[in-house]
């Protein structure tokens, strides 16, 4: 007797150290549900199984993953709705309890629900987390009567704890990879809409709940504003606001601490203010402070409906608070260092228009001295006697209005240049302004040969055609310029993601970029001045103040975009655009003129 205790122990270690290889070598998580699940059909000599979990948004049990004779996907997905609509199946029963549960003949078993005739014993343990609420079920069955007893029951409890590790781990690492996507992304986010839609878009990957709202302390009105939220309330963004201190929400944003509860309204602090869905069908509510260096800086909150099974817990874990505290740390960091860098460019910016100012008065009074010096000899030539000499004051009128045109021109340009980043956007396809750009600057019948290879598979991106025109336009001009006795221009789009952008610009993964491409075969731009070349007022061209390419970076950095030149000197000059296919650009003032 004691042999065959000693042998069937032996063998349940054997199996469930199998169980427990799978749990390190593979992370997949139905991979390892299936293999714990043939291994439990050996411990106890079962002949049919299956391991359901609890879809958290349903509140509902769904196979996942199912083992013997007479299985299709039509049964997986009727067996537990079923028993579910019917309130019956002793899955329920043992998910409801938290309790196994083992009967020898299923014909006269009260929970039992028939779904196939060869079933008499059954075994059924639930899988319980940390917290007390049930992740899952296994289920074994076996075609003989009384086939299991209390030592099977135990195995399949040992069972079920390593599946609820495995699913701890699962749950760890899909946290953990979207945690630091959220890092990767917010360190490189350039704008504040951006931030928050990374936000959203990350906590959906790492936690469960029907709405996220994202608020940010308004300093000078001392309220929280709504600044971001994935469902009912979008429409409401700018418009909600609370009090520091007022509310649930409020009270975070004074106090900085988390606030977790499973109905609102047992909180004495709640104001029902703005709410993401009707009160009464929230069942869990969880808020956070977003931390800034010192203070608090705004509040994320998130909410889950009621369960519609009884027996589900739906409330929001000590894990995912902190999960939800960390994407708030992160975001505070990632708003302050945003706030940095634009007071930086802000900066950077003042000293340009000084720069700027500085130039352009001093070209404009150079054609201002000339003009008026050329204005001084018509009036000499006007106040002598006797004939005027028509040819001689004919070239003072000319060279006045060469002077004249010479002042609109840089007039134009320094006009360019400040109104680079102010966009009008709507949605347009980059081949069309391409084309049109072509169509009006490249002249016919020049000897610069133009090659124009245009994906046609690009999506549409919100953008300020105008504007791209400038800046396309600038860049054809350019290399017709420096080829006057001709050569070639290749101009290629196509869409590409982040990886195709130097390391140094730091773009987070993931992101799609529509790639405009002018190559020449002029002399190129020297390794030395290659990081030149944007800066206001450098130029190698004897026109223009050496605000083109100034104009350009200006217009595609407005388009949260990025511009770089990569060619070989002496082979010619390469020209890189790449402009986000999704995102508000910068400049976007679409919205204000639709609301005027």
């Amino acid at each position: 007797m004691k042999t065959r205790q000693h042998d069937r122990y032996q063998q349940t270690l054997e199996q469930l150290g199998a169980v427990v290889k799978q749990l390190v070598r593979y992370p997949d998580i139905d991979h390892f549900l299936t293999t714990a699940l043939q291994q439990g059909m050996k411990l106890v000599g079962g002949f049919r199984a299956f391991v359901a979990l609890v879809d958290e948004d349903a509140g509902e049990l769904v196979i996942r993953s199912a083992l013997g004779p007479g299985w299709d996907e039509e049964k997986r997905q009727r067996r537990l709705t079923v028993a579910q609509e019917e309130g019956r199946g002793i899955t329920g029963y043992v998910a409801a309890t938290q309790r196994p549960y083992c009967t020898g003949d299923v014909s006269r078993d009260p929970h039992y629900l028939r779904f196939f005739d060869d079933v008499v014993s059954e075994v059924a343990v639930p899988i319980v987390d940390a917290y007390g609420r049930t992740r899952g079920v296994i289920n074994i069955e076996s075609d003989q009567p009384n086939a299991y007893g209390q030592e099977d029951v135990d195995a399949i409890v040992l069972l079920a704890d390593l599946c609820l590790t495995a699913l701890n781990l699962h749950q760890s690492r899909l946290r953990q990879e979207a945690l630091v996507q959220i890092g990767n992304e917010l360190s490189t986010s350039e704008d504040l809409d951006d931030l928050m839609q990374t936000v959203l878009s990350v906590a959906s990957k790492v936690l469960r709940f029907e709405d996220c709202s994202v608020f940010l302390v308004d300093d000078d009105r001392r309220r929280l504003t709504l600044q971001a939220s994935s469902g009912a309330l979008r429409e409401q963004v700018g418009q909600v606001s609370y009090l520091l201190g007022e509310g649930l929400t409020g009270w975070v944003a004074q106090h900085g601490e988390p606030v977790r509860t499973r109905d609102p309204r047992e909180d004495p602090r709640w104001r029902g203010i703005a709410s993401e869905m009707p009160v009464e069908q929230i069942g869990a509510f969880l808020a956070v402070p977003v931390w800034g260096r010192s203070r608090t800086i705004g509040v994320i909150r998130v909410v889950r409906r009621r369960s519609l099974a009884p027996w589900f817990d739906n409330c929001f874990t000590d894990d995912e608070v902190e999960v939800l505290s960390a994407i708030g740390s992160q975001l505070g960091s990632a708003i302050e260092s945003l706030h940095m860098r634009q007071r930086l460019i802000q900066t950077e910016r003042m000293a340009a228009w000084g720069e700027m100012s500085a130039k352009a008065a001093h070209m404009i009074g150079n054609r201002t001295f000339a003009i008026k010096g050329d204005l001084n000899e018509v009036e000499y030539l006007l106040q002598q006697p006797g004939e005027v000499d028509r040819q001689e004051l004919t070239e003072l009128i000319g060279s006045i209005r060469r002077g004249v045109s010479r002042l609109e021109e840089i007039l134009h340009e320094f006009r360019d240049f400040v109104m680079a980043t102010h966009l009008s956007t709507g949605v347009d396809n980059v081949n069309n302004i391409v084309a049109q750009t072509v169509a009006e600057i490249f002249p016919r019948r020049g000897p610069v040969e133009l090659n124009l290879q245009l994906d046609s598979s690009l999506p549409p991106i919100r953008c300020d055609a105008v504007k791209l025109k400038r800046c396309f336009a600038e860049l054809i001009e350019n290399s017709l310029s420096f080829q006057p006795e001709g050569g070639q221009l290749h101009i290629l789009t196509e869409l590409v993601d982040s990886r195709a952008l130097p390391e140094r610009f730091g773009v987070g993964r993931n992101r799609q970029f529509v790639h405009v491409v002018f190559c020449d075969r002029g002399p190129g731009v020297p390794y030395d001045i290659k990081e030149k070349i944007f800066q206001p007022f450098f130029s190698s061209r004897v026109k223009g103040m050496g605000l083109g390419l100034s104009i350009v970076k200006g217009i595609v950095e407005a388009h949260r975009g990025f511009v770089y030149e990569d060619g070989k000197p002496g082979e010619g000059a390469c020209f890189h655009v790449l402009l986000p296919v999704n995102g508000k650009p910068a400049g976007d003032n679409a919205e204000s003129k639709e609301r005027s």
